[in-house]
């Protein structure tokens, strides 16, 4: 959840999707783990409230509150919440600490230092922690836990992705053993299906469910636990992030292998669009940019560009199209189709600037074209977010060869700065993108149907002729800052499907 805990667009939805509900008069309460880069963001807040409230106590209470921060660890359990989750053999303590922010949603974080006081989420940047699937059994338990609390107890409990998949089960087998009063209604998103969560059948002892529970027809998928399956089985309600991956996600092609299980029940599966934070990703606001502008005002996204280019030390006039990545560097996201097209991308005439982190080996064959082209390629492996929006700010394409995107986001604040996308027709990215028509002047992107380097390099060409005929350019970047991609038509759309549940 942005801005406590972030590796992609997840991060992003569950940061604005309970605000835009907020602001529809709902009380909403978020909860993830207390990861250390949580604690450390939590503590910034805290301390950003409390010189707020030296300065002016009546503004104190519009700031971000933490009960407890790091100073006040020893006392955590006094000022708060604390019980214990059975987790196989073991009953392993859970402490809750609670945070309220300014646009009025309460986030509780579920704090074991043993679990969650790491350097990274879900892994050491090789591989996968090996005790992951205890991590997010235990903490999917401790939410169900806490339905057990009046003041916590909600009318619908929405789930994301698979490290919280278990929470419908374990909601389903609560309300089996203690009687329907203590049912609740839960909706389950798929934000990526590749991601599963998958793990040995010895890890199903962690869940403590009964043995009826690890068949086919549940948690079980080719001899393994299956965390992504049990929410896709068991929640009320199934949603994705848009509707052309709602459809792609029930095909053999697009199901990854949980096809059936989402054909089964089809009556239940929603695809509702992700938005764009316009709080965050407003290019008339963004602190993070040398000049604002607007797409009444775009001026300022020239200086935008000089910056950028400034500060990575590259030389490129008017006429040089600045294209930019930002993305996890994984499979997923075409990182391969990229290094595959960099030559043929740079005779075009661009200059790549490229923002992500990621696979080791996509890190280092990246950092090794950009020693080969100094001029003409930068990249930074990291992910920083207000680099990001200094990225977006500045170029004039943003490249998005994703061989699969449920939603992306990325495209979609690109289109709100006026840098204009170019990406592969799949999932949100084609419904979020329309293809530029000289002749007409109506659409604000590119597109490729084939994957293909050829058929990328086709659309990058595309988009660099256009660019080259700066009366079509104009028209295009103000065809894309007027679209409406903002998070208010989702909630609306999530408090329909809530009601109806």
């Amino acid at each position: 959840m942005t801005p406590f805990a972030k590796t992609g667009g997840l991060g992003d939805v569950v940061g604005a999707l309970p605000p835009a509900l907020a602001e529809l008069g709902h009380e909403v309460t978020c909860c993830l783990p207390f990861y250390r880069c949580a604690r450390l963001r939590a503590e910034e807040l805290a301390a950003t409230s409390a010189t707020a409230a030296q300065a002016a106590a009546a503004e104190s209470a519009r700031h971000t509150r933490l009960l407890q921060d790091e100073a006040a660890a020893g006392s955590a359990t006094q000022a708060g919440l604390s019980f214990r989750v059975p987790v196989g053999s073991n009953l392993l303590s859970a402490d809750i600490l609670e945070l309220n922010t300014a646009a009025g949603v309460r986030v509780l974080f579920v704090r074991r230092d043993e679990f969650f006081d790491r350097s990274d989420l879900y892994h050491t940047g090789v591989r996968d922690y090996e005790d992951n699937a205890e991590r997010f059994i235990f903490f999917s338990k401790a939410v169900v836990e806490l339905l057990g609390y009046e003041r916590y107890r909600p009318d619908v409990l929405h789930c994301h992705d698979w490290q919280t998949a278990f929470v419908p089960v374990e909601a389903l087998y609560r309300q089996q053993t203690r009687g329907t009063a203590y049912g609740v209604k839960t909706v389950f998103t798929i934000h990526n299906l590749a991601y599963q969560g998958l793990f040995p059948a010895t890890d199903f002892r962690l869940t403590d469910l009964p043995g009826e529970f690890f068949t086919p027809r549940a948690l079980e998928f080719y001899g393994q636990l299956n965390l992504m399956k049990g929410g896709l089985v068991f929640s009320d309600a199934i949603t994705t992030v848009s509707p052309a991956y709602a459809k792609e996600i029930q095909t053999p092609e697009g199901g990854c292998g949980l096809d059936p299980v989402l054909r089964s029940r089809r009556d239940r599966i929603h695809g509702i669009l992700n938005g764009a934070d316009d709080r965050e990703w407003n290019p008339a606001t963004d602190p993070a940019l040398k000049q604002n502008y607007s797409a009444q005002d775009p001026a300022g996204k020239r200086v935008c560009r000089a910056e950028l280019l400034r500060r990575f030390k590259v030389a490129a006039d008017e006429t040089t199209p600045v294209a930019a990545f930002i993305s996890r560097l994984a499979d997923q996201k075409g990182v391969d189709l990229l290094l595959e097209s960099m030559d043929d991308l740079l005779r075009l005439g661009l200059v790549l600037v490229i923002l992500g982190k990621g696979e080791r080996r996509y890190e280092e064959q990246l950092q090794e074209r950009a020693r080969k082209h100094r001029q003409r390629v930068v990249v930074q492996i990291e992910y920083d977010e207000e680099m990001s929006h200094q990225v977006q700010g500045g170029a004039d394409v943003l490249l998005v060869p994703s061989r699969f995107e449920p939603c992306g986001l990325t495209q979609l604040y690109a289109l709100k700065y006026g840098t204009i996308p170019v990406v592969y027709a799949t999932g949100g990215l084609a419904d979020t993108v329309t293809p530029y028509d000289v002749k007409s002047g109506t659409g604000h992107g590119f597109r490729f149907v084939k994957y293909s380097p050829q058929a990328f390099v086709s659309a990058v060409q595309q988009a660099v002729s256009v660019y080259e005929q700066p009366k079509q350019w104009k028209k295009i970047m103000e065809n894309a800052m007027a679209c409406d991609f903002s998070w208010r038509a989702a909630a609306v759309k999530y408090e329909e499907l809530y009601a109806a549940l």
